[in-house]
């Protein structure tokens, strides 16, 4: 009994400490320490139990703290990770609870690289909300773009393009995803199709950051492709780029979106000045050697990768 009452004196303790009553001070302590707090919190199965019957009401309390570290400018990996939980909570006492879903699934996909927590909890949304496409959609970002798995993706896309209300350009644009995925003309137009669906600020700065990255290995492939040209007509490299367009190999050389520069090294490879490696992040691993981002260093022990297949409704 004792452990019921501490449960729900923390839910109104977070509750309070984030409906208006949240001071300077609270403010001004580590995130380190914020974050840590949230993992006292109970799993929502044993808060139903001490909450009386007011599930909604503490989901909404609770939802007001998971809101100060998802939307936190400088929040650590574990801090996200506590938040994560803490909207898993919330999930559970109020299922129907919609923007806990969509807001915490794109913030830990797109901002946060907890990909795996990301498609679990869209797809906790999905078995609820079986005809929102926004659900199935993030998760087809998730794979597509920071999993490199295409094929994973490509179920999640034309789920989404079935659904009511969705773009009318996802049927097309899920289909060139599914064909062609190692295409960085089908992953920029994909990004920029996200970026005219996202209204957050700090997602939409997110987005652009990986549009230009796109832009830069679109750039690289037709760079490299003009090499390798101009090597089959003169039997030698190329010293510069500027030879390409020159000798009528290209009509110009693209614009790198960073504000840097591309260049050519002494074997033929196209690169940028000052970056080591090209990105290639949203490419096939089988076939490109993409180097996923790491999908959650602060995963839950005993957490197995999603199921393949959408939840949602099929036609």
């Amino acid at each position: 009994m004792m452990n019921g009452w501490l449960a729900a004196g923390l839910v109104v303790a977070l509750g309070m400490s984030s409906g208006g009553v949240l001071t300077a001070l609270e403010r001004q302590r580590p995130a380190s320490v914020r974050a840590e707090e949230l993992s006292y919190l109970p799993k929502g199965e044993h808060l139903k139990v001490v909450v009386l019957g007011y599930d909604e009401f503490a989901a909404d309390l609770i939802w007001l703290k998971a809101v100060q570290h998802l939307g936190a400018t400088r929040q650590s990996k574990s801090g996200f990770f506590w938040a994560y939980h803490v909207v898993d909570v919330v999930t559970d006492l109020d299922p129907k609870f919609l923007p806990a879903y969509t807001a915490s699934g794109t913030i830990l996909g797109v901002w946060a690289g907890l990909l795996y927590e990301s498609i679990e909890i869209l797809r906790k949304g999905m078995r609820e909300f079986p005809d929102v496409w926004q659900l199935p959609y993030f998760i087809g970002y998730d794979y597509f773009y920071e999993l490199c798995d295409p094929a994973k993706a490509a179920p999640y896309f034309q789920a989404a393009a079935r659904l009511p209300g969705s773009p009318s350009y996802l049927p097309s644009l899920a289909a060139r995803m599914t064909v062609e995925g190692g295409d960085p003309a089908a992953a920029l137009e994909f990004l920029q199709r996200l970026y005219e669906q996202t209204g957050d600020p700090r997602l939409r700065e997110a987005l652009e950051q990986k549009i230009k990255e796109a832009i830069i290995e679109r750039d690289i492939r037709v760079l490299q492709e003009g090499v390798r040209l101009y090597r089959a007509r003169y039997r030698k490299l190329p010293r510069t780029l500027d030879e390409l367009t020159a000798r009528g190999i290209l009509p110009r050389l693209p614009d790198e979106p960073f504000g840097g520069a591309y260049t050519v090294d002494a074997a033929g490879s196209v690169g940028v000045v000052g970056r080591r490696e090209r990105l290639g992040i949203y490419r096939p691993v089988a076939t490109t050697g993409c180097k996923p981002r790491d999908p959650q260093p602060y995963r839950s022990t005993g957490t197995q990768e999603p199921a393949d297949q959408p939840a949602g409704r099929r036609a």
